[in-house]
Parts: structure tokens; sequence; C-alpha cells
């Protein structure tokens, strides 16, 4: 990797090289058969003229592009062999030992470079009051119209200086080399040139937060060693490179928030330790911190959004320039909390720390040793009803019961020790929305009675009434799981990263929300309800056994990654390989997630379920029924309901015709019997009737 511990002559050399000797085209080549117009270059002539070399460009006028003078006092002629003299080049005067110097009414193009840069004995500019382009202030260059500072002397006596105002631009090493320890920027300057403030060894304090600069230029404040003092304009996007090298007593700044590009070598040598790092900002150049001159990692805590570019720096590596970043990086809410601790009154009672905010007692630390830890109600006649942010983050205990006081329950206060947490049932919140996350081994939470905002049922919190299932804890060893009637919504990180599950039931829920079944490694068997509306992003992210999926019509919204993807390590790799290139093209949201191989998904065609299958390629089986635990396909379903209902009234007609056979042969008996009784009766009347005859 290139070293940019240079000397000041050589720096500046080499930064007014490109422009020195410029070739001249003069003519294109017409040629059709070529896909590019030839050039051809001619040599510009150099003329020597007693103490000045020039040139003469096609108007006619000389531009000086060498001085042999000795002399301490330069007066740059109006002409020269009587061509008139209006330019000057970029090293016209390079590394000449100069005091002062004298530009006459002619000279209205001094090169953009700065030719008086490397002149660090220059103590004043003249510029005669005539010159239309160039005006002098106290002996200090500046454009006529007074917006652009073009060189202020190296040994121009003084220690503190202020840009006049109206200035919109210091241009290039414009401010550089000189004993100057403050430099007072007017709010009318926008643009600062490369190397502008470099090496003033002397600077302690420069502020831009009064300015509207965009863009801090390459080396702009190169070894600037005594720079202490330093702010940034709001309006800064972009820190170019070794902008700060070598600013060996810089150890603390603040970076704009709408900083988006740090480059390489930004802050090599400095003595910044500890970096709060913008979240829009999106690439960050090797050594761009924790190195110094000779980029050995003098060590570097990183402070900054998750997921963003300066976790990426974190651990950056970049084989090609033979460098590993090694940082500690830590997340911006988590370094927020620490100084917020930090400036806590804070007093120690046995084996708690604790402080009282705004009236309330809080438990801020716990030093306590032991497998169960009883939180006492009351410190030094203190009250306790809160729990801090990381109260407990230092403990080991498996157990841990809370007092019926703490009414408040802070932010990752649990550690990945936790099995058995107790929660005083007059608890109205527990805040962060995943407060159990990194509670790796945690079998149950239990809430007692109480008028809060928490309950608890084998195990598991849910919020009062049992509508929100809040937290399953990862190490709970039920393999099945049904929800209860009540609970409509599962919390984000519901059940995350438990690894016994492998059934769950979620006969009534409505939403499942972000990350709810994340990590769930063994889940093999998820029913989702008729009910259904949501499943937010990550719902069932991880979960490599959960290879089927019957998503209901119901179904109104489906996140990102909602089901069947899983981590993809070589995916990761590449990513992290390609970050920069993803970058500037603006693809900042690409996650590591591939679909498992064989998941596929029961919908209906033309649904929610169907569409996100069809935009993420994962196959899917439509036409089907569950029964049971079985997806069934309708047509078959038909089929065997067909043939049930022929077999049906197969059976029912035949029942029928038996039926109406045996009423028939009950019909036909009555008759019998009724003929039968006819005729016993008409013989009974005709025996009486013989019997009266008789008598008579």
């Amino acid at each position: 990797m290139k070293n940019y511990k240079k000397t000041a002559a050589v720096l500046l050399s080499l930064l007014i090289s490109s422009s020195a000797a410029a070739p001249v085209m003069t003519a294109y080549a017409d040629n059709e058969e070529t896909t590019a117009p030839a050039i051809v270059f001619t040599e510009v002539k150099k003329v020597e003229s007693g103490d000045y070399t020039y040139t003469v460009g096609e108007d006619g006028v000389a531009c000086i592009v060498d001085c042999s003078s000795e002399e301490n006092e330069i007066v740059i002629p109006e002409t020269i062999d009587g061509v008139t003299v209006t330019g000057i080049d970029a090293k016209a005067f390079l590394e000449k030992i100069i005091n002062k110097i004298t530009i006459p009414a002619t000279v209205t193009d001094i090169a953009e470079e700065n030719p008086f840069s490397s002149l660090l004995h220059l103590q004043e500019i003249v510029v005669d009051e005539g010159n239309p382009a160039y005006t002098a202030v106290d002996g200090v260059l500046y454009t006529k119209d007074m917006k652009t500072l073009v060189c202020y002397p190296a040994s121009k006596s003084g220690t503190s200086f202020t840009v006049a105002d109206g200035v919109e631009t210091i241009g290039v090493a414009a401010i550089s080399s000189t004993a100057l320890t403050e430099i007072i920027l007017p709010d009318s300057v926008n643009s600062i040139g490369r190397h502008c403030f470099s090496f003033n060894e002397r600077l302690e304090k420069l502020h831009m937060d009064n300015t509207k600069i965009d863009q801090i230029p390459v080396m702009s404040f190169a070894n600037c060693s005594n720079l202490t003092d330093l702010t940034f304009s709001e309006s800064t996007t972009y820190i170019d490179l070794a902008a700060f090298i070598s600013c060996a007593s810089l150890s603390e700044i603040t970076l704009p928030s709408n900083l988006r590009y740090i480059a390489q070598s930004a802050f090599q040598g400095t003595s910044i330790y500890e970096i709060v790092i913008p979240e829009k900002v999106e690439s960050i150049g090797y050594c761009a911190f924790g190195y110094d001159e000779d980029q050995n990692n003098q060590g570097l805590l990183i402070v900054g959004v998750k997921g963003s570019a300066a976790e990426i720096y974190a651990t950056d590596s970049d084989e090609e320039y033979g460098y590993a970043n090694d940082f500690t990086f830590v997340n911006m809410e988590d370094y927020e909390k620490q100084q917020a601790y930090n400036a806590l009154d804070r007093k120690f009672s046995g084996d708690f720390e604790y402080s009282v905010i705004d009236g309330v007692g809080y438990i801020t630390n716990c030093i306590a040793v032991g497998d169960v830890i009883e939180v006492p109600s009351e410190l030094d006649g203190i009250e306790i009803n809160a729990i801090y942010y990381g109260a407990f983050s230092t403990c080991d205990a498996a157990t841990i019961i809370l007092p019926e006081t703490v009414k408040t329950i802070g932010e990752k206060v649990f550690t990945p020790y936790l099995e058995n947490l107790t929660i005083p049932g007059g608890c109205t919140e527990i805040e962060g929305e995943e407060p159990f996350l990194m509670c790796s081994k945690l079998m149950n939470i239990t809430v007692t009675e109480g008028d809060g905002a928490y309950s608890s049922e084998n195990g598991v919190l849910y919020n009062k009434d049992k509508t929100m299932l809040l937290a399953y804890p990862a190490m709970k060893t039920d393999e099945e799981f049904v929800l209860p009637d009540s609970v409509t919504e599962i919390a984000k990180s519901g059940f995350c990263y438990n690894t016994q599950l492998k059934k769950a039931d979620l006969s009534s829920v409505e939403v499942i929300g972000e990350y709810a079944f994340e990590g769930c490694t063994a889940l093999e068997d998820v029913k989702l309800p008729k009910t259904l509306k949501a499943v937010q992003k990550n719902a069932f992210l991880g979960c490599p056994a959960l290879l089927t999926v019957r998503v209901p019509v119901s179904v109104e919204y489906i996140g990102d990654y909602a089901f069947g993807y899983d981590y993809d390590s070589n995916l990761a790799a590449e990513i992290q390989q390609n970050m920069a290139d993803y970058a500037q093209s603006g693809e900042t949201a690409i996650m590591p997630y591939s679909v498992i191989s064989g998941f596929k998904m029961y919908v209906e065609k033309d649904t929610l379920g169907y569409q996100y299958a069809d935009a993420n390629k994962i196959e899917t089986v439509i036409d089907t029924v569950a029964i049971g635990e079985k997806n069934v396909d309708k047509n078959f379903v038909y089929v065997v309901l067909g043939a049930v209902a022929a077999v049906i009234l197969l059976i029912a007609g035949i029942f029928t015709g038996r039926k109406i056979s045996a009423h028939n042969k009950v019909k036909a008996s009555e008759k019998r019997k009724a003929i039968a009784a006819e005729k016993i009766k008409a013989k009974k009347e005709a025996a009486a009737k013989e019997n009266d005859n008789e008598e008579k």
C-alpha cells in the first residue's frame, strides 16, 4: 500500500506535476474504419529569455513556465520579448526562495494548482490595482471578485487568519505550510481545494460548521499535526483520500450526519481510537481509521448502525493490499445507552448498584454471584421500581426473581445464562421489542398475580388479556405447542431461536410478527388458520426443517423472506466481497438468504400466497385441501365424494325398494285378513238367521 508520509515539497511537486507541460491536441484523423479518432499532439515550444522561460499560445500571449532568478523579491514582467504576459504556470516558481512576489495588471490566468504553494518563504503577494482578474488584501491573493482565495503566503506573519467575507472557494493548497494556529472561515465558503490546509503543523483549530462545504478533498488537512479542535459542516457528504492523514493530535471528531463516503486513509495516523459513524455512510476505504502513519493497526472502537458500512469496516479485509481490520463494533443504540449510564449518579448497596432517576429508584447493575438472585424491593431506603438498561448484563445467575415493587424493566437486561425469570404481576412495561432475544438458555417465564400489563401460562409470556404472545422461551423443551384461542398476534421474535419445538398449532392467530419463528431449526409443521391476515418479514426465516406450509386465502400481507428462506453462508461471503459495488449501484438491501431446497407452498391460485411463491421462485401446489394432517388433491376428493354419493344413493334405493315391497306385503296381508273377516262375519250372520227361522 502507498505510504503518504512525505515532505511538503515532494507532495506539492506531485500535486502540480500532472498539469505541467500538457500536450496540445492539434488534429483528428478522419478515418471512418476506426472505432475512435486518432489524435496528433504537438509539444508547446518553450522560450528562454533572461530569468524566465515562457510559452506562447495560439492567442499570441505568453505564459511563464519557469523562473531562474535568485532574487528574494520577484516582479513578474508585463511583457517578455514584446509578448504580453498573461499566464503563470503551476510549476513556474517551484521550490524557489522568494519572500515577495508582484503580479502585473496583464496576468489574468494563474494556474488552478497554485504556482506559489511551494514558496515556503513567501511573506507577501502584491497585485497591480489595474489587474482585472486578481487582487491582494494584506498580502493575500484573491480573485478580483473576492470569491476565491488563491494563496495565503506560507511565511506571512501572524498566528490567526480570518478569510474575507464573501469568499466561496479556498483554492488548491491555498493556505498551506503556514505558521497559523487558527483559521476562521466565513459562512460563505462552500468549496475547498485539495491540500488547501495541508502541512499547517501549528494549526490547532478550524471550524467548518458554519460553512456549506460539501467535500473535504484529497489531503486537504494532511500533516496538520497539532490540530485538535475540528468541526465539520453538516453539508459535507464526502471525505476524500488521506484528507486528515498524519493529523497526529486529532483524537475526537463528530462526523457530519449527512456524510456518505469516507475514502482510503482519510484519518490514518491520527489519535482517533473511538469513532461514531453516521447511519448514512455507505462506504469506508481501507485504512480510513485505526491505523498509524506506517499502517500499523492501532486499535479502534467503531460505533454505528448494525448492518451498515460501519459494521462492515470493523472486519473488512483486502488481500490485494494485504490488510485486515479487527476492530470492535458497538451498535449506536447501545453506545448511547452506555453514555447515558455513565452520566448517572450511581451508588452501591451490597450486591447491587442503584440510582434515582426522576424520583424513581432503579437497579443499574448487579454484581451478585450465585445461581439464584432475588432482587430486593428496597435499597438504602429507596424503593426499587425499575430495572435499568443492561442491569444484569454481567450476571450469570440461572434464576432471577424481581420484587413486586418493580413496574418497569429496561432493554437488554438479561443475559444468555438466564433460565428462569419471575416478573412481578404489577409490572407495566418491559422495554424493547425483543427483550429476551439474547436469553438462549431461557426455559420459563412466570408472572405473578397483579394488575400489571403481563401474564404467563406454562412458562410462556403474554400480555394481560392473552391476546398477544410476547415470548416463548428459547430453551422450552416442549415439541408441540397449541396457541391459546384468545391469542390473535405473535410479537416480533416471539418464538425466535427455539430449537426444540417441532409442531405449532396457531389456530386463532391473525398476525405473525417479524422474525417470529426465526432460527426454529426443529420446526417441521405449522398450522395456519383461516383467520390469518398478515405474516411479517422473516417470520419463518431459518427454519430448514419446515419444508411445506399451507397459506390460507385470508392472508392480506406477506413480508420479505417470510416463508422458505435460510441463511446462505456462500451468498453472505459474496455480498461481503462486493459490498462496495452494491453500495455504488444503490443495492443496499441485499440479504444473505436463499430458498430452502425442497420447500413448497400449498396455496390457491391468484391468492397472495401464490403471488409470494411465484415472485420468490418457490414451488407451489394448488387445488389441494387439508384433511387432518394430510394435503389431498381436490379432484381426488371430488371423485371420492362422488363415489360415496353414488353408493349412498344405491343403498338408499335398495332400502327404499325393500321398504315399498314390505309395505305392499303388509297391505296385501291386511286385505286378506279383511276379506276373511268379512266371510266369517257373513257366515255368522247367516247362521244366526237360520236359527231364528227354526225357532219360529
